[in-house]
């Protein structure tokens, strides 16, 4: 049976798995997005491996999710031309007010952009995503899926002030090729490692969208097909990352910022190496009259030359100055474009080139 057969028959089996939930009793609810985004992508350079001068990307994000009393059920499948995957497929226990349990698999706490987007482009301004919350088979190097146990709680401060905590213990990615590999569901074959995550929020207002914190995010990654680290005689990378954000309105601006210094230590056959860089991103957003939203982003990643663990992934864009335009349809539709100069460790500055239409239903 061709591979290609084979995830048809994930996909088939994954979305029986969403879908044939039995019905619900009285006082269960359920939901079901569809969230479609379509458009072209050109790009300067075209070497080997690496980015295609020029793409066209269809992708359908099916969120799913089910409340009944305590129990929660919460699913997430991507189609598209790029990837077909079970992203997200977690249970959930509420034990208390503010406090629930989650068992599956989960996007890491750690990553705040995806705790609030998740694969849904409709819902971010943006059409790209910064370096440092790429999706692990869209160039990220830092585990943004994790398979295991994970707790959310909340704590109010006072009338208004609320501190909010989420933790995370599962299985970690493994490096293979020029990627990381998360634990997949539908074919939990690989030997993953663990993880850990960590985010502590404050809100001054609980009301509000508005918060600051730190992230933290330990992992022990195994080499699994990695043609590079085997060149290095590299076993397997424990990494640490200690992180502080921002998400902050203040009238008809938005601002979104983070701020991490990541530490690999590098598990040789001859010995270990510790290796390390420091990524960061700040992208300003400001709405305009009648549904128009302009938006810049900086990123900036150093020691990108000297670290063996970022030649692991050389096509993973490390450094951007981005400008874009979104425009909001009627019906939750936007059409968005965007102009960057990026940088990749292994082809240097190239200009790019994106457009997009996406929206949601029902």
């Amino acid at each position: 049976m061709t591979t290609y057969n084979r995830n048809w028959i994930s996909v088939t089996l994954a979305l029986m798995a969403l879908f044939n939930t039995p019905p619900a009793r009285p006082e269960g609810q359920q939901e079901l997005l569809f969230f479609l985004s379509a458009g072209p992508t050109y790009h300067e350079v075209a070497p080997d491996e690496g980015p295609e001068d020029y793409e066209f990307v269809l992708d359908a994000d099916v969120l799913y999710s089910y409340l009944n009393g305590r129990f929660r059920l919460l699913g997430e499948y991507i189609l598209s031309t790029e990837e077909i995957e079970l992203e997200r497929f977690k249970l959930g226990w509420q034990a208390g007010e503010e406090t629930i349990g989650w068992i599956g698999r989960f996007h890491s706490p750690s990553r705040y952009w995806n705790a609030i987007y998740h694969h849904g482009q409709f819902l971010q301004t943006s059409i790209s995503r910064p370096f440092l919350e790429q999706f692990e088979d869209d160039g990220g190097v830092l585990p943004t899926h994790s398979t295991g146990l994970m707790f959310e709680t909340a704590h109010k401060l006072d009338h208004t002030a609320d501190f909010r905590l989420a933790f995370s213990f599962g299985a970690a990615p493994v490096i293979d090729r020029t990627e990381l590999k998360p634990f997949d569901l539908l074919d939990p074959g690989s030997s993953n490692r663990a993880v850990a995550d960590l985010r502590l929020a404050y809100l001054p207002d609980q009301l509000e969208e508005n918060q600051l914190g730190l992230a933290l995010s330990w992992s022990d990654l195994e080499v699994d097909g990695s043609h590079t680290a085997q060149q290095q005689g590299l076993r397997r990378v424990e990494q640490v990352s200690i992180g502080a954000y921002l998400d902050w309105r203040w009238q008809e601006w938005r601002f979104l910022s983070s701020l991490a210094p990541v530490i690999n230590q590098m598990k040789r056959q001859a010995g270990n190496q510790t290796d390390s860089f420091l990524t960061g991103y700040f992208q300003a957003e400001y709405e305009l009259k009648h549904d128009w939203t302009v938006f810049g982003r900086l990123e900036q990643t150093n020691n990108t030359s000297s670290s063996d663990y970022l030649d692991l992934f050389p096509h993973s864009v490390t450094d951007r100055q981005m400008l874009g335009l979104r425009f909001e349809l009627a019906m939750q539709h936007a059409l968005s474009f965007e102009v960057s100069r990026a940088e990749t460790p292994a082809d240097g500055d190239f200009e790019q080139y994106l457009l997009q239409w996406s929206t949601v239903f029902p």
